[in-house]
């Protein structure tokens, strides 16, 4: 290789070298990510001349689908590389290194020709109100998103002060700025046990499909699977926590560390598990979505389906969630309103009681399907994967054993709180609908359960959260599959990136929505479409959570953080449990009680 610097003063020998600079050479920032690591390079594809036929500036273009050009100053310009021999003649492209900040990066649109101005930009600052708070802890893009700005930032300055030789805890020890850094810290602590990766991401996994199956199981079986909630939420519990306790000891996704761990032959099978359950969630998220809005306006739900999916792709690919999302947010909330309506309803409190402690089992086909998809809807293929990724980014302070201590907390709040208003949902819905011989057909029949609090007005809160919880939800599980099947095949992801700088991810983002749509305009019933999403999550998860076990226990991968005793009897319980489920499931379908 041949190399050329420049020395940036503008003089003949500057000139001289960007003289050598040949289109299809790939062009790199030297802070900045443009994406190299991609499934394509920035390239020169254009060299503009002043009228003395000096260069003025060359023209680079990243990306195949999400294109976008950038136009760089000649003066930003600091080194041009030739292929073997000193010449562009050979099959080497040749490289171009101009300066730019990973700010002025991030600043670049996300489509479109961009010129880099002459001096750096600073990315805005956030402003953390409660919503702001909220939606960063919440799994949704916009918190992603922040989660990976600031894992990034923390990184690069752990990197910094590593290489100056001091760190920061160390700079800031004493002094006033060490205590005012140490109170920021404390707080930060104090409001992570309240706002992390696992509180209301509990909350946030009752998306639309999953308040179906809780609304179809209450109306179907009564307070009779009142018991399988109960014993969910520990098993939840050791799910999430050997989730994030991987997470945070690997500090990566799942799907990196199984290729990593064990190859291609085991990734790409739990990545085609994760691709197919999110892909029917998104589909019956979709259908959901859409049949809020036929509550609302009388039109029918399929009309609805295309323009969400596409309103939805564009704002996740192109746009900013952070305006309208803090609206879905509190329209997602809705479903809190089914714990006063478990109220409302007066039901028989002793018998909810009962069947809340006192298993009951019923081997019909009705009886165990629902059961399978409230497990399902409970512990999903996403939720595993997401919990992994949101403890890899979020940063807590202490030592491991105190981060392991917060990340439980954590996780416990949102487990509790999320299964909490699961619990009050199959309540609700069996004190009106199961007792009053009422079957749930519609997303209409699903919304009577709320009668008993809001009377009338029951569809358009029932279509509010519906909508809410939809919106939050499908870019959400999307994100998810993208990250599991980048992983696998060694690909950059992150939401965090422009579209044309994680060009492989936002493709695979886009394929899984197309397919999605496709999926829910076939015509299936909403509610039956929305319910066997669930009844899938409930088969495949504990294929996922049998990988946990290995992965957790592994001396290799997790080093003296094993999962301790607890947490493996929780997952042992929770495979046997969904596994003999989905066993009596199957043996219902073979013999034919599921046409019935």
């Amino acid at each position: 290789m041949s190399a050329s610097s420049v020395p940036g003063d503008g003089g003949e020998g500057e000139q001289e070298t960007v003289e050598e600079i040949e289109v299809g050479m790939i062009v790199e920032a030297d802070e900045g990510d443009l994406g190299q690591e991609d499934i394509s390079d920035a390239t020169v594809v254009s060299i503009v001349y002043d009228q003395s036929g000096h260069v003025e500036s060359i023209v680079a273009e990243k990306g195949m689908i999400f294109r976008k050009l950038l136009d760089i100053p000649v003066g930003r310009i600091r080194s041009v590389t030739h292929g073997a021999g000193g010449t562009s003649s050979d099959d080497s492209p040749g490289k171009v290194i101009f300066s730019a900040s990973e700010d002025e990066v991030e600043a670049l649109s996300s489509v479109g020709s961009e010129r880099f101005p002459p001096e750096a930009i600073t990315r805005p600052a956030y402003h953390d109100d409660m919503l702001d708070l909220t939606e960063k802890a919440l799994p949704t893009v916009v918190g992603l998103r922040r989660l990976e700005e600031e894992s990034r930032d923390s990184d690069a300055q752990q990197e910094k002060s590593s290489v100056d030789g001091v760190g920061e805890e160390e700079k800031d020890s004493t002094g006033k700025e060490g205590t005012e850094l140490a109170e920021k810290n404390k707080s930060r602590v104090s409001l992570s046990k309240v706002l992390g990766p696992g509180l209301l991401s509990g909350m946030a996994g009752n998306d639309a499909s999953a308040v179906a199956s809780y609304s179809l199981d209450g109306a179907r079986n009564g307070y009779g699977h009142l018991w399988l909630m109960f014993l969910a939420t520990p098993l939840l519990q050791a799910v999430q926590f050997a989730c994030a306790k991987i997470g945070r000891v690997q500090q990566k996704g799942l799907a990196e560390i199984l290729r990593e761990q064990y190859g291609r032959k085991v990734a790409v099978p739990a990545a085609l598990l994760l691709i197919v359950a999110n892909i029917s969630l998104i589909a019956a998220d979709l259908v959901a979505v859409s049949t809020g809005i036929e509550l609302i306006t009388g039109v029918q739900w399929m009309w609805f389906v295309a323009p969400v999916a596409l309103a939805l792709w564009y704002i996740t690919v192109y746009r900013s969630f952070r305006a309208i999302e803090k609206i879905f947010l509190v329209m997602s909330m809705v479903f809190m309103t089914y714990i006063m309506t478990a109220f409302f309803s007066k039901p028989d409190w002793s018998d909810v009681l009962m069947h809340t402690f006192v298993p009951h089992l019923d081997l019909g086909f009705a009886s165990i399907s629902t059961a399978v998809a409230l497990l399902g809807a409970t512990i999903s293929p996403y939720t595993i994967f997401w919990q992994v990724q949101g403890e890899k980014e979020d940063k807590r302070f202490g030592s491991t054993r105190q981060k392991f201590d917060l990340a439980a907390l954590d996780i416990a709040a949102g487990v509790i709180s999320g299964n909490m208003i699961a619990y009050f949902i199959i309540v609700s819905t069996a004190a009106t609908l199961f007792v009053g011989h009422r079957e749930i057909h519609t997303a209409l029949d699903a919304a009577r359960a709320l009668e008993p609090l809001v009377g009338p007005f029951a569809k358009y809160l029932f279509a509010l959260g519906l909508i809410g919880a939809g919106i939050i939800a499908i870019p959400v599980l999307l994100a998810s599959a993208s990250y599991g099947i980048a992983g696998t095949i060694g690909w950059p992801s992150g939401l965090s990136k422009k579209p044309w700088q994680n060009e492989g991810f936002y493709l695979i983002l886009s394929v899984g929505l197309a397919v999605s749509l496709a999926l829910a305009l076939i015509g299936f019933d909403p509610v039956h479409l929305m319910f066997w999403a669930n009844v899938l999550q409930g088969v495949l998860s504990p294929i996922l959570v049998v990988l946990l076990v290995v992965i957790g226990n592994s001396r290799r991968i997790m080093g003296a953080d094993r999962l301790g005793m607890i947490t493996n009897a929780g997952l042992a319980a929770a495979v046997i449990v969904m596994f003999g489920a989905s066993v009596l499931l199957f043996y219902g379908l073979v013999t034919g009680q599921g046409g019935g």
